[in-house]
């Protein structure tokens, strides 16, 4: 089967049958779910706070445990054909709060706006690519020091898919934020004001997933492995005292981990429209230069959801998250629950 090229003619769109192609591929749920950047950052956060609160968590209580809920509107809205490509407004919406128990509490306010291009291939499968503005707003707050760290950026966000077979399908996102902000922390017996410093950082993120789709278990299943890559990077620091300040783990952080995992979903006959599924996953990783203070390289997780499409092209999503490091020293445990307008 020829493989798909963007760019080359194809027949003539049929969305609807489109939509079935890219939820049957799993192509859906990777424009719908940012789940390997969410578990970057969470990962990330708790590299920090494992480093800045060493005088505050003794040597044998270094366990973190952690906890997630996200909020998250989607929408995929049909404005217009050209040729044999449809052009869609993509929006996401999403409110994240994080919290590692008795050391931080953190908040993520998050905008994306953007257009996908689609069309179908030669063979007839669906492919899409995508350019979206975002925009992003963080708030946290160590509870073990009388501090914060504040701040928004913007940047951009590349994304594409393409189904390439009846069971294969392969999906990359790629973006950039220029983030600003300001870290305080109030030290009354060390220096009379607060010690103020700004921040100047971009942050890049990548990943690819390869994805197999087939009918299994009386349901559809779906196996996905990805590379997932997070790179901070620092611009020199100086605070209102005149001193040089330096992140935790100096101007460059890097984080990176593969994943694999399988999805296994089933209609609910009692309620039209609902999907439960189940999902396992297993991430390794590859690259961490933050992990001097905490080590537990290899993480397992379980989900369990809802998906019940509730009208004519809307779902609600709701999904219950757990995570557990393998060496038994990091926890997470999560929910999301996400509404689709999908014209996809």
């Amino acid at each position: 089967m020829a493989p798909p090229v963007w760019g080359q003619e194809s027949d003539a769109l049929d969305v609807p049958m489109m939509r079935r192609a890219l939820g049957m591929s799993g192509l859906r749920r990777s424009v719908a779910l940012d789940t390997p950047l969410g578990a970057l950052l969470m990962r990330n956060n708790t590299y920090r706070i494992a480093k800045l609160s060493l005088a505050a968590v003794p040597a044998g209580d270094r366990k973190f445990s952690s906890s997630s809920a996200i909020g998250q509107f989607n929408s995929v809205l049909d404005i217009g054909h050209s040729g044999g490509t449809a052009f869609f407004l993509q929006t996401t919406a999403r409110h994240v709060d994080f919290e590692v128990s008795d050391l931080l509490k953190a908040s993520v306010k998050r905008l994306d706006l953007g257009i996908i291009a689609m069309r179908n291939s030669s063979a007839g499968n669906p492919q899409y690519l995508g350019l979206s503005v975002i925009t992003e707003d963080n708030t946290g707050r160590p509870q073990f020091v009388d501090g914060y760290r504040i701040g928004d950026g913007v940047g951009l966000r590349l994304e594409g898919g393409a189904k390439i077979s009846d069971a294969w399908a392969v999906s990359f996102r790629s973006e950039f934020l220029n983030w600003q902000g300001e870290n305080g922390m109030n030290r009354p017996n060390l220096m009379p004001q607060p010690m103020v410093n700004p921040i100047d950082n971009g942050r890049m993120f990548s990943n690819v997933d390869i994805i197999r789709a087939a009918n299994a278990f009386g349901g559809r299943g779906q196996w996905r492995t990805g590379l997932h890559y997070l790179s901070n990077q620092y611009e020199p620091q100086q605070n209102n005292f005149g001193m040089t300040v330096t992140e935790p783990f100096g101007d460059h952080e890097r984080l990176g981990f593969f994943r694999t995992g399988y999805l296994q979903m089933w209609p609910l006959a009692s309620i039209p429209g609902a999907t439960a599924y189940i999902e396992a996953n297993i991430d390794r990783e590859f690259e961490n230069n933050m992990d001097q203070f905490l080590s537990d390289k290899t993480i397992v997780s379980a989900k369990v959801g809802v998906n019940w499409t509730f009208a004519p092209s809307r779902q609600l999503l709701l999904e219950l998250q757990r995570f557990n490091g393998t060496e038994g020293i990091r926890s997470r445990n999560g929910l999301l629950m996400t509404i689709l307008l999908d014209d996809l």
